[in-house]
């Protein structure tokens, strides 16, 4: 059970060594409240945490922390099978430190993943384990995100999904929802013959595609597509192709054939050599009448395109054809032939109709990629927008940087209740995700939007916008003075620096596929020769973003500033100091006073927390902050947001 310690500070340390959120260790697609821990804190001799970073020019680092924990029964001890967590004793748990000053509640100051258990021998008669734990950093920097295709396809559930990936010589194709090779690949004379592969079509990802050379098809299983009198689920078929035939024909795509319940898709070139896509549904028994649509779309140029059939039996006007992202709706009526085949396949010719008009009497010739079917969900025309505009690689466009966070976590399937973060005005393009750890991409948003990403106390993902450094009190208000003279909380030690290490007199800004910004102060230059900061690749979505970037960074770093770098703080001389020390997160801004032996006036710093470190013990508690002084403010002309005189908004 929780540990007070002097002064009245409860200690918490709690290990989630049995817990229903992911496996045990990382709670993935789960909750951090679904953590069900176990309070190990009367084991606790000594701990000590570390998180953030040195200056507000570095990058933010993994948060550690180690506890030494009393281990003479052998509690901690990993071997010792009849130790009270033997079996649990593994790597990932999830750990973290509570603390409570006196009169206040209990709040997080660390949440990580246990990296190891050791073991310590002093003499015989005494024994430690010293557990050591990374905070979700870590995590974030093993996940590898998918592309943002794969990541889309599998939120939308398709019943089959065949993306072509199984090789340069495949005798089967993979359906990746049910995890089953329950396609087959023919040739025209039956005998199993493999498809060749080629580059994907979708842009950014790198799963491949099949290549269908003019005799090859592909058989896919008779239930692979529902569609049958009586039948009033609604329906979407999907695809990507590719071909260069000109020559005048009919050539099968997709086919389903059950008399009246007939659907197919194929590719038809005209006598000029262009090439549309028609879609057909059957319809109901006695009427002999399909719906036929045809696509205006040319897409034999040998260039990619995205083609989706859907279907709603109650309402036609949204069933039909979409050929990059473009919907045909056009009614036909015509007869057809009786049944010759039940089987479903994808390239084979197709003959069902009286009128040669809607057959597909030949085999296709090109590529396809990422064949997805649902048997009960049309897909909006909202749907077919966004997945063809991530096929050709403007996915995930538009977001603010907050906005592209949030994606990003739920893409990983990161714990819902595992993030704190702020709003954000600025906006970023489109960003490949396939194959970038998930720490990449979050500091991506970080650099794009100059705020601050980290790993809060209580394990959650904070991301503190620009925007809100400058308008959240928190930020922008100082919260608490430390000083020298009566009134103010005391420290103990506070090392001030004055030197050329965060100088840069020449900024440039460059963003992916964009502008390039350079600012430059050439007196400045003159005094302490060129110092650089080059901000490149980022991800911005505008060119101006850039030109506000480079000066604001020009403006705060030209000259050389007088920095509290350090301030370490003992609460025991001051129990009030605990009440801040446990609650501020990094960002708070603070004021700190120091009368140097009453020579001059007070030098007073107004300051950011950019780092924290604590080392607690039963009868000690010290800490030190690293801080930045507190950002200037910034006002551009001619903004209805960022020109209004009196605020403290950051000018981008």
């Amino acid at each position: 059970m929780s540990v007070t310690l002097a002064d009245g500070v409860v200690l918490t340390v709690e290990i989630g060594f049995s817990t229903s959120a992911g496996s045990g260790t990382v709670p993935l697609d789960s909750t951090l409240a679904s953590i069900t821990w176990t309070d190990v804190s009367s084991d606790v001799r000594s701990c000590s945490i570390k998180r953030g970073r040195s200056s507000e020019l570095d990058s933010f680092t993994t948060g550690s922390c180690q506890i030494v924990f009393a281990n003479a029964g052998r509690k901690y001890d990993p071997e010792y099978a009849s130790g009270t967590y033997y079996g649990k004793l593994t790597p990932g748990r999830p750990i973290r430190i509570k603390a409570t000053p006196p009169s206040g509640s209990a709040t997080g100051i660390f949440f990580g993943f246990i990296d190891q258990f050791n073991q310590q021998y002093t003499n015989p008669r005494d024994a430690t384990a010293i557990v050591t734990a990374s905070d979700a950093f870590k995590v974030m920097n093993l996940i590898t995100l998918p592309s943002y295709w794969e990541y889309n396809t599998r939120s939308l559930s398709p019943t089959k999904w065949y993306r072509f990936d199984d090789g340069s010589t495949p005798s089967t194709a993979f359906d990746s929802i049910n995890l089953l090779s329950d396609a087959t690949w023919y040739n025209s004379s039956a005998a199993l013959s493999p498809g060749a592969s080629t580059s994907s079509l979708v842009s950014g990802d790198s799963s491949v595609s099949a290549s269908f050379d003019g005799s090859h098809y592909v058989q896919l299983p008779s239930g692979v597509f529902t569609y049958a009198f009586g039948d009033s689920n609604n329906k979407t078929i999907e695809f990507w192709m590719s071909t260069t035939t000109t020559a005048a024909g009919n050539y099968g795509l997709f086919n389903k054939g059950e008399y009246e319940f007939t659907v197919a898709c194929g590719l038809v070139v005209d006598g000029s050599g262009n090439g549309t896509i028609q879609a057909q549904w059957g319809g109901t028994p006695g009427i002999n009448s399909v719906l036929a649509y045809s696509s205006a779309v040319k897409v034999n140029d040998g260039k990619p395109h995205h083609v989706v059939m859907t279907w709603n039996r109650t309402d036609t006007t949204v069933s039909g054809v979409w050929v990059d992202g473009v919907l045909t709706n056009t009614y036909t009526s015509l007869t057809w032939t009786t049944l010759v085949s039940l089987s479903q396949t994808f390239g084979a010719p197709f003959s069902r109709f009286a009128s040669s008009t809607y057959n597909f009497t030949n085999y296709f010739t090109g590529v396809i990629d990422e064949l997805s079917f649902w048997n009960s969900t049309t897909l909006s025309a909202a749907q077919v927008a966004v997945r063809y505009a991530i096929g050709k690689g403007t996915y995930l466009t538009g977001n603010t940087a907050s906005a592209r966070v949030t994606s990003l976590l739920t893409m990983a399937g990161w714990p819902s209740d595992g993030s704190n973060l702020s709003t954000a005005t600025s906006t970023m393009q489109g960003i490949d995700t396939q194959g970038k750890t998930l720490l990449t991409a979050l500091k991506e948003c970080e650099a794009a939007d100059q705020g601050r990403l980290f790993i809060d106390g209580s394990g959650r993902v904070a991301f503190i916008s620009h925007d809100a450094l400058a308008t959240t009190a928190t930020y922008n208000t100082s919260q608490r003075t430390f000083g020298d003279s009566t009134g103010e909380l005391p420290f103990t030690d506070i090392e001030f620096v004055y030197n050329d290490q965060l100088v840069k007199n020449r900024a440039i800004a460059s963003r992916q596929n964009g502008a390039t910004a350079t600012a430059n102060d050439t007196t400045s230059q003159g005094q302490y020769f060129i110092r650089t900061d080059s901000q490149t690749g980022l991800m911005n979505d505008a060119d101006q973003a850039m030109t506000h970037i480079a000066n604001v960074r020009l403006a705060t770093y030209k000259q050389p500033a007088m920095r509290i770098q350090t301030l370490g703080v003992n609460p025991r001389r001051n129990k009030t100091i605990y009440t801040g020390l446990i609650g501020d997160e990094l960002g708070t801004r603070i004021t700190v006073k120091r009368r140097p032996q009453s020579v001059g006036s007070v030098i007073s710093k107004e300051l950011l927390i950019e780092g924290v470190s604590h080392d607690i013990g039963p009868r000690t508690w010290s800490s030190t902050y690293n801080l930045s002084p507190a950002p200037l403010a910034f006002f551009i002309l001619n903004s209805s947001t960022f020109g209004v005189l009196g605020t403290n908004l950051l000018g981008y």
